[in-house]
């Protein structure tokens, strides 16, 4: 008997922010709304998933492609660290010593609109930079401009039939020489 004949499925139907859903019943009348490409890998599967450790992720992350070829079984921690949305940190010079940084745009933002010259690598250069015009040995700097965040996810990887074929070839001693390798090219 297969998996799927155990259950009585209704959809797939689909929520008001697009991902499609099925409401599956079991035997004993139990009902409960399941997302639909976690359906597709449970039939595929032949088994439930554990809700705590395991969910499906769509490889070219399009999720009105719920081919089993586009779904793939990942770990729930390595999904959120995936899929989480980044800020791209901007590459700054100090305004004092003139040394590169990197620093959050919100923090630029804050700055700016509260009309603060910088930016500063350091409390200690804004802190010269206070004492400085304080003393009236120099002019006041221009205020930070604006900037607008940028956001990045870790995900983006194209799946194709080459990338796996690639994996199967290379056995753990292939693996322990280009390791070694690379460590030696590194190291000249």
């Amino acid at each position: 008997m297969a998996y799927e004949d155990n259950f009585k499925i209704y959809g797939p139907y689909s929520k008001s922010n697009n991902r499609k859903i099925v409401i599956v019943i079991d035997r004993n009348g139990k009902k409960r709304t399941v997302s639909y490409p976690k359906w597709i890998m449970q039939v595929h599967l032949q088994r439930d998933l554990d809700p705590e450790l395991e969910t499906v992720d769509h490889w070219d992350s399009n999720i009105d492609n719920n081919d089993v070829s586009n779904l793939r079984l990942v770990p729930r921690a390595e999904h959120s660290a995936n899929d989480t949305r980044r800020v791209k940190l901007l590459d700054l010079n100090c305004a004092w010593c003139d040394k590169p940084f990197n620093r959050s745009p919100r923090l630029i933002r804050d700055k700016a609109k509260k009309k603060k010259a910088g930016p500063f690598c350091s409390r200690s250069c804004a802190g010269r930079y206070s004492r400085m015009l304080q003393l009236k040995l120099i002019k006041k700097f221009k205020k930070q401009k604006p900037v607008e965040s940028e956001y990045f996810k870790r995900k983006y990887v194209t799946a194709s039939e080459d990338n796996f074929d690639f994996y199967e070839e290379i056995d753990i001693v292939d693996l322990l020489c280009y390791a070694s390798l690379d460590e030696e090219y590194q190291s000249d």
